[in-house]
């Protein structure tokens, strides 16, 4: 079951990839990247997506990466959170609703730029 504020998945993921493609400080960085997002339900992953960044515009595709440098995996409650902008990232790393594997300076690093991708709610 997909977690509400994504019950439409696909233009939810449209409307992110458009988002992240128009930011330049995410297009054409000298260090490509792969950061997965898993949306754990009740019953396990409910969705998976991921941002590519590299040569050209950056990118949110749906589905797992082949190879994320990192892979954040957040409660559905935490997801619809973090997109309402009712919490922040370290408040559910503190709580334990939003876990990291991988290299979080991947992340660290595209920041500015994510910033500007403005509420994806």
């Amino acid at each position: 079951m997909v977690p509400a504020p994504f019950a439409d998945l696909s233009a939810w993921v449209a409307d992110l990839d458009a988002r992240v493609g128009s930011v330049a400080e995410l297009a054409d960085v000298a260090e490509p990247a792969v950061v997965e997002l898993q949306i754990v339900g009740d019953d396990g992953p409910a969705v998976v997506l991921h941002l590519v960044t590299g040569a050209g515009p950056a990118r949110v595709l749906p589905g797992p990466a082949d190879s994320p440098d990192l892979t954040l995996i957040a409660s559905a409650a935490a997801a619809g959170a973090l997109v309402a902008g009712t919490t922040n990232a370290q408040t559910c790393l503190a709580d334990g609703s939003l876990r990291m594997r991988g290299n979080p300076d991947v992340l660290l690093r595209r920041l500015p730029g994510l910033a500007r991708v403005g509420s994806v709610g």
